[in-house]
């Protein structure tokens, strides 16, 4: 059901490192084009919420720029993972880092890559456009030290532009294939050297990907806006304040799934072992049963034929880019978050309070059935289609709607040291609160009928509602890091964290009942930390080992669950790296090899209509490199690869399980069956969303254009990514096949760059990748619900600068 969040060893040689892979530091920003020859520009990053030039940083970072994401074209976070060694955004919105994201099923389960919005975790989505930008930081593998509970995977951290003295700005206006227009831009006013504003907005308007045959129009569109206002204040010199406030809101056709596949059978509804174009055989699922109860028992035999299957002769187009149903998707949301930043140095020791908050609601519909059903009624029905609307009809349809809202606040405070000699510390401590709710209801008449006229059950029972009310996170940490130079050229990094968070939440499901809110509670705590030393061989080349140990807190499983709770997760990583610079600072070229020891793997299981999370094992290992090499004024190449391994360890005895959409293991061969139920440990499986292979190449050229100081630019970037699992069931069905993406543009700049005119164009081989499959409730015959990359687009940009 759509409500679901479903979902030798490294250690060897520091050769085996080299001769493959991550460039700890994604650095293809600036070409130093004033230079008598080629450089590649230093970038300075915060990754340990210090500033530092990212090549001196003992950490696997890819960071961007302003300048790199309008020159690469990178309009949010699904653009960024083409770019990233490891990471991939699993259905739209969930990121995950070198395997680790979230895999539990729970309102109190965690995303185990921590999303942030100037370096607080409040609640920036990853489908989010990125507008006044300064830079991105990806930070790879465990950051729990710093960044705190739940970046085991690693951190996206997105930060804004600041404002500073002057006046200025930017507008850039784009439009193109899909009637696509995107405008965004920012308007400095520096008063004067003590109290600078910035004032920025985005407004993204197109049409939908996907054609909807069943109503004539156009899903999968967007219609968005975002304003932001950012104020410095510096009364003095060694004090500034930093407050951002940003709003969103948006209304859109927005498709949470884009397309159903199916190979229709018997009893299971869908075939485990093949996919297709058909619509489900719902003779042996619950809609078809409840509904011919009513029919029978309800209405003596009138309602319908008896026999008469609901989605039988339902079409189902073999373009992935096209559905047939009969109720449009659409997704209304709003949020708001709030930053800031209190800086105030004492000689030597910099002490820093960060507050935050945000706060959002969201609603997304959609057609339940995904189907137009030529099923009709014999009589007209009265039944409610949505929350909204109730119809009287002779046809039969169904959709659903996930309602989330909620709010966090989050508070820091952090003493940051700049002494003269060896020693240098990271102390704080930090506060988190977050609490919400979150719905998800299913309109069928079968249901309705059933609970209705049946059952005589009050208005509450004639829909399925999964409903969670205040599911709270209350958490404190206090951590502290120390460096030390062992000497010139050697440094020793130790860390320490203490983390203690607490869970509740009351919940129910109502289904043919409508039962009190149950409610729970849970407790977690631990001690992380890491330890790093680094070494620099020359100036331009570091190497690096470190161990650092990530926690994930626990959670509450659904009311009801055979286990009330579930653990928390653990990873002890170890990982090695090097950062270079050769040939007078035109090549540089980082990598990275890491070997996880993963306890208490958070793995959320389902049947029908219960759900709860389990815990296992595993192990993931990789590696990972990034290049960039200018060999010459206006020429620029970048590159990056990676290799993931990833390994259940298997559930333990008592807990294995089955697979909802075969739990009887049918092969394909001979009569389809639910029993008897195979119990399964998922020992040897891969991890979802984890792609053994990933690479991305790119380049672009850059020619004057006469004596007037125009320049043109020419550029083009692909990504590749083997295949991965959707579900840690590893079927055929499960598998997500390899898929790529070509982009390029042409760009003309003036002297200065203060006007640009690009041209665009986006997936250019127009390909249908599949990214993503969540399979159904067996309630509804387990069909896949195939999520689909952004067709071909391609237009014109234009951007003025002052």
């Amino acid at each position: 059901m759509n409500y679901l969040k479903l979902r030798g060893y490294l250690i060897g040689s520091a050769a085996a490192v080299a001769m493959m892979l991550p460039i700890a530091g994604h650095a293809q920003d600036a070409v130093d084009n004033s230079a008598d020859d080629a450089a590649i520009g230093e970038i300075v990053v915060t990754a340990q919420k210090r500033t530092e030039v990212i090549q001196d940083v003992p950490i696997a970072i890819s960071a961007f720029t302003s300048e790199t994401i309008e020159r690469q074209g990178l309009d949010d976070t699904l653009d960024l993972q083409l770019q990233v060694p490891n990471l991939l955004i699993v259905g739209n919105d969930r990121p995950t880092l070198r395997g680790i994201g979230n895999n539990a099923i729970s309102s109190t389960a965690d995303n185990g890559t921590g999303v942030l919005l100037n370096f607080a975790p409040v609640g920036f989505r990853s489908q989010d456009e990125y507008f006044d930008v300064e830079r991105v930081e990806v930070l790879r593998g465990p950051q729990g030290t710093l960044y705190g509970r739940n970046t085991t995977g690693g951190t996206i951290n997105l930060i804004t532009q600041k404002p500073k003295e002057g006046f200025g700005g930017y507008v850039t206006a784009q439009y193109g294939s899909f009637d696509t227009k995107r405008v965004h831009g920012a308007l400095n006013l520096g008063f004067d050297d003590i109290v600078q504003l910035r004032l920025a907005g985005f407004y993204l308007n197109r049409n939908g990907y996907t054609k909807n045959i069943g109503t004539g129009k156009d899903i999968d569109g967007r219609n968005q806006h975002s304003v932001r206002a950012s104020l410095r204040i510096v009364p003095g010199p060694d004090t500034s304040i930093d407050i951002m406030v940003n709003h969103s809101s948006e209304d859109s056709s927005r498709s949470r799934e884009n397309k159903r596949l199916c190979k229709a059978t018997p009893v299971l509804g869908c075939s485990p072992v093949e996919l297709g174009f058909d619509s489900p055989d719902t003779s042996g699922v619950l809609f078809q049963t409840l509904l011919n109860a009513s029919n029978a028992f309800g209405f003596g035999g009138t309602l319908f034929p008896p026999g008469a299957s609901i989605y039988a002769g339902a079409q189902n187009p073999t373009d992935l880019r096209t559905v047939a149903t009969d109720y449009d998707s659409r997704f209304v949301g709003r949020q708001t978050n709030v930053t800031a930043e209190i800086s105030q140095k004492f000689g030597p020791i910099t002490l820093l309070s960060l507050t935050a908050f945000s706060k959002g609601r969201s609603e997304a519909r959609t057609d339940f059935d995904n189907a137009v059903l030529p099923f009709r009624f014999s009589i007209p029905v009265t039944y409610n289609l949505d929350r909204d609307t109730t119809v009287t009809t002779t046809e039969l349809r169904a959709t659903d709607s996930f309602v989330a809202s909620g709010r966090t606040y989050y508070q820091e405070f952090r003493a940051v040291s700049d002494f003269d000699g060896a020693f240098d510390f990271t102390a704080g401590i930090n506060f988190f609160n977050t609490k919400g709710d979150a719905s998800f209801q299913i309109y069928h008449p079968g249901l309705e009928l059933f609970a209705r006229v049946l059952r005589g059950l009050p208005q509450q029972a004639w829909s399925f509602n999964a409903d969670t009310r205040d599911a709270s996170t209350k958490s404190f940490a206090a951590f502290g890091e120390a460096y030390y130079k062992l000497s010139d050229a050697t440094k020793v990094t130790l860390g320490v964290r203490y983390t203690k968070d607490k869970k509740s939440t009351r919940g129910r499901t109502i289904f043919l009942s409508v039962p009190a809110f149950t409610e729970l509670a849970g407790e977690y705590d631990a001690f992380t930390g890491r330890a790093v030393i680094d070494h620099k061989l020359t100036d331009d080349n570091l190497l690096y080992a470190s161990f650092s140990r990530g926690f994930k807190g626990g959670g509450l499983n659904a009311i009801g669950s055979a286990l009330p709770t579930f653990d928390p997760e653990f990873i002890n990583a170890y990982e090695i790296g090097s950062k270079n610079q050769f040939a007078d600072g035109t090549l540089q070229a980082n990598f990275s090899g890491f070997y996880y020891d993963y306890k208490n793997l958070q793995l959320g299981q389902r049947r029908g209509t219960s759900v709860q999370t389990i815990n296992t094992d595993a192990k993931i290992w990789g590696l990972e490199s990034e290049f960039l090499w200018a060999p010459a004024d206006g020429l620029l190449f970048n590159a990056n690869a990676s290799y993931l391994n990833t390994r259940l360890g298997g559930l333990a005895p008592g807990q294995e399980t089955s697979d909802p959409a075969n739990p009887a293991q049918w092969n394909g061969i001979g009569t389809p069956t639910k029993t008897p139920e195979v119990r399964l440990t998922l020992k040897g499986n891969e991890l979802p969303y984890a792609p053994k292979f990933k690479i991305a190449v790119g380049g672009e050229y850059t020619v004057p254009l006469g004596a007037g100081g125009w320049s043109a630019t020419i550029r083009g970037d692909y990504s590749w990514q083997s295949r991965y699992f959707a579900r840690e069931f590893n079927t055929v069905n499960d598998r997500i096949k390899p898929w790529s993406v070509a982009n390029a543009l042409l760009r003309f700049s003036n002297d200065g760059a203060t006007i640009n005119v690009e041209a665009y164009v986006k997936n250019i081989f127009d390909k249908d990748n599949i990214t993503n499959s969540i399979i159904e409730s067996d309630l509804v015959g387990s069909y896949r619900n195939a999520r689909i990359l952004e067709p071909r687009t391609y237009g014109v940009t234009t951007t003025f600068k002052f």
